[in-house]
């Protein structure tokens, strides 16, 4: 067996298992994969369902952990004998919702990602550790963010970005001691290819406000930028800048270099369904203060959460990331490429059951 052996937290998640097929493809790699309750179980389904091949399930472990806990809550002698022979490791694991409590997201994102540093730190023959950060540690700042830029003194619009801007300031502090490197996907959405994605989120939300018709009155978004990406491109990129030696002590933003506006957005989904583009944009303010209305988000099919992110001018640097992704013959596809199959099946799998978002307290059970 090859001397491969890779350590990942956070795989049984949407973007873990896209990233996890690649590694999964190599020959001779042993994949160490922890997780915990319905994560677990959702991993071990999808391997039993996606790899039939007896050696490669050989290859495959399933460690039932918790980041929450000193040595991420594994036996002494499994956390000392994962220590001893792993050669990469790669951080997913976090909380994202955007009403999670502050002590949740403290606990899981920030003290979390403080134990997976303390444990990838004993590993002695560790290559590189590849942490998923995110664009929302940019908070509320306005203007260029670029992919060595982390505090610029930003506030935050929740305690999911507030807590994923602590834990990678926390990953930067231990850069000395581990060879890093930082991914900050944009907002992912489906697959290109497929449409494929799991629950209603980000801009989702809008698509569902349009075809339940609800967009008749939307916010003035101006100039701001609709910073999506599709989770392939994102699982292609993090598996490539993860296996390139020159990327260790980067930080790469993950994103569409060109990204529409999101008034671009909204009204080239409205053209493609055939609805009518909204007939009134007011300021965001007065907006924002329509989502206290009783029912109001339930009624229109998008959430305050997620509002808040149409309004702020920022945008994203992505040359870091260009310029190593070039080497690999990897660029992320343009918003007119992949539309009208994210379109198609947000349509036919839209009202699924599963596609609503669970509660947090489901992810820290």
């Amino acid at each position: 067996m090859s001397g491969k052996v890779v350590f990942f937290t956070g795989a049984g998640g949407f973007i873990g298992r896209y990233i996890l097929r690649h590694y999964i493809t190599e020959p001779d790699c042993e994949l160490l994969l922890l997780e915990r309750g319905m994560f677990l179980a959702r991993l071990q389904e999808w391997l039993d369902k996606n790899v039939s091949d007896a050696a490669r399930r050989e290859r495959i472990r399933l460690l039932d952990g918790d980041i929450t806990q000193p040595n991420l809550g594994l036996d002494e002698a499994i956390a000392k004998d994962i220590q001893a022979r792993m050669t990469r490791a790669i951080h997913l694991a976090a909380i994202y919702d955007l009403s999670t409590p502050r002590d949740i997201a403290m606990r899981v994102n920030v003290d979390g990602t403080r134990n997976v540093l303390d444990f990838v730190e004993g590993a002695s023959g560790l290559e590189r550790f590849a942490y998923m950060s995110t664009v929302a540690v940019s908070g509320t700042y306005q203007g260029l963010f670029k992919e060595e830029d982390l505090d610029l003194g930003q506030g935050f619009k929740n305690h999911y970005d507030e807590t994923k801007f602590l834990a990678e300031k926390l990953v930067r502090e231990r850069g000395e001691k581990i060879p890093t490197l930082i991914l900050r996907p944009t907002i992912v959405v489906g697959d290109s290819k497929t449409g494929e994605f799991e629950k209603i989120d980000g801009p989702y939300f809008a698509l569902q406000m349009i075809w339940r018709n609800m967009h008749l009155v939307v916010n003035d978004t101006g100039s701001t930028k609709c910073h999506i990406v599709p989770v392939d491109y994102v699982a292609d990129a993090f598996y490539a800048l993860a296996e390139d030696p020159a990327s260790v002590g980067g930080t790469f933003c993950l994103g569409d270099p060109h990204p529409m506006t999101y008034r671009e957005f909204i009204d080239t989904v409205c053209e493609k369904w055939g609805k009518f583009k909204p007939l009134l944009r007011l300021p965001s303010g007065m907006v924002g203060l329509m989502f206290r209305i009783p029912y109001f988000e339930k009624i229109v099919g998008a959430t305050y959460d997620s509002f808040k992110y149409s309004y702020l001018p920022v945008e994203y640097d992505t040359n870091n990331a260009m310029r190593l992704l070039a080497r690999h013959g990897i660029s992320c596809p343009p918003v007119s490429k992949y539309l009208d199959t994210m379109l198609k099946y947000f349509v036919d799998h839209h009202a699924d059951a599963g596609m609503r978002r669970q509660p947090w307290q489901d992810a820290v059970r």
